[in-house]
């Protein structure tokens, strides 16, 4: 459903509202990981084509993961081949991008020795994941391999990670993290001030506090009736989120109109606490998103989006059973990088990454994808992998176009679309945290 304009309310009501009702990025938060009834921590999430939707690491591997792996080999090497490397996944999916980077890593010591061998001997994966559902999602997928990861259970929105720095060297990879992030949605509200939105749920008439809503949620008979009023309450209610507009859109506060503005606070001390996880080391942030300018004037519906891709959904069509995710604000990134002692190395499409890393995109990789692709689907059919339990249809690999058309023009597109070729919103931020002298 769509509902309504946010609704302005008295002061009296805005208080009351903030002591029991959540904020639209308290909502949203709970839809994605709460416990009981979020899409993420019950395991409702289906990678892979075919899905809920399909990221670069998983349509593109295992080329994907030869890139990762031959980024932080180049990164070893510059830094003067350190005993000690880790590559820090945030948010590791399935697993997949972990388990291409360590066959990518042992296959070049293999075949080439000397200092691949060095490398491989030196690397350590850790993978920081706050959802247990997907921990144990990623251990299935790694099989034998899992021993050599470290598992970090937490989330760097709210605390540093237990027994940082971990290494003095090494490179974190965070792929599509910050646009599940939920975001406050700030709009105009009264005496030209910037309100933002809480979520009034409602049952047959009667609303539900948040203290109520998992139960009414985790129940299917119950779940389907629930509708949801928009209100505007004081951004004041909402510890640190005024100072957070002030640095980052002071012309909010100014008399006159602005469009809904889609604002993420944890991105601060998301990047502080990444910041500490290695005295030296490259960040790659890659994720659909704008500057500034775009998220100023551009419509709502192609800033947030929920249920599967084009759906046109909004987020309350099935809050836990839906994804939801939201164009990122590089601005904002790129500022709170640099206030956590981040350099922005490069910000561009993700395509660097290819040339950074000195892997070809080319006729033989395309190949190499596609019988990558065929396998996991056989190995799907026969009852074997994490996504087995739901993936009976999906896109073909043989000459005739099937439902969906050709696994091999699929990949073509994928391809085009990371190196830049077709439009897309996907952008690679590089930050970098260099030892402190002395």
């Amino acid at each position: 459903m769509r509902p309504k304009s946010p609704r302005v309310i008295t002061d009296a009501e805005a208080a009351h509202v903030a002591r029991r009702f959540p904020s639209y990025r308290d909502l949203v938060d709970d839809a994605l990981f709460h416990p009981a009834w979020g899409y993420y921590s019950t395991g409702q999430v289906r990678f892979g084509e075919g899905g809920h939707f399909d990221t670069f690491p998983i349509a593109l591997a295992p080329l994907f993961g030869q890139m990762v792996s031959a980024y932080a080999f180049r990164r070893w090497r510059a830094l003067g081949e350190p005993a000690a490397f880790e590559i820090c996944e945030l948010g590791a999916g399935n697993g997949q991008l972990c388990l291409d980077v360590l066959v990518a890593a042992n296959e070049r010591a293999v075949r080439r020795g000397d200092a691949w061998l060095r490398f491989a001997e030196a690397l350590r994966y850790r993978i920081i994941e706050r959802s247990p559902a997907l921990i144990a999602r990623q251990r299935q997928q790694l099989g034998p391999l899992a021993a050599r990861v470290t598992w970090t259970r937490g989330d760097l929105t709210k605390r540093a990670a237990r027994g940082a720095p971990f290494a003095s060297h090494g490179v974190v990879f965070a792929n599509e993290v910050l646009d599940c992030l939920a975001h406050h949605k700030v709009v105009p509200g009264a005496n030209g001030q910037p309100g933002v939105v809480f979520v009034v749920p409602q049952l047959r008439g009667r609303a539900i506090p948040h203290a109520d809503l998992a139960a009414v949620l985790s129940d299917d008979r119950r779940r389907r009736h629930v509708t949801y009023e928009e209100v505007i309450v004081p951004v004041e209610r909402v510890p640190g989120l005024r100072p957070f507009l002030r640095r980052h859109y002071p012309e909010f506060f100014a008399p006159g109109k602005f469009a809904p503005y889609f604002a993420c606070p944890a991105i601060e001390p998301l990047l502080r606490n990444t910041a500490r996880l290695y005295d030296t080391a490259d960040a790659l942030w890659i994720d659909y998103g704008h500057l500034r300018a775009f998220h100023l004037t551009t419509a709502e519906r192609q800033r947030v989006f929920a249920g599967p891709p084009r759906s046109g959904a909004t987020i309350y069509r099935d809050p836990g059973h839906d994804d939801i995710t939201f164009m990122v604000d590089f601005s904002v990134v790129g500022t709170a990088a640099e206030q956590a002692g981040l350099a922005v190395e490069f910000y561009g499409g993700q395509g660097e990454l290819a040339r950074r890393s000195g892997v070809r995109l080319d006729a033989r990789a395309r190949e190499l994808i596609v019988r990558y692709r065929t396998l996991g689907w056989m190995l799907a059919v026969i009852g074997v992998g994490p996504e087995r339990a739901w993936q009976h249809t999906g896109l073909t690999w043989n000459k005739a176009a099937g439902r969906g058309g050709r696994v091999r023009d699929d990949v073509r597109r994928g391809i085009e679309e990371f190196l830049g070729r077709r439009r897309t919103t996907f952008k690679l931020m590089i930050l970098r945290r260099a030892a402190a002298a002395g």
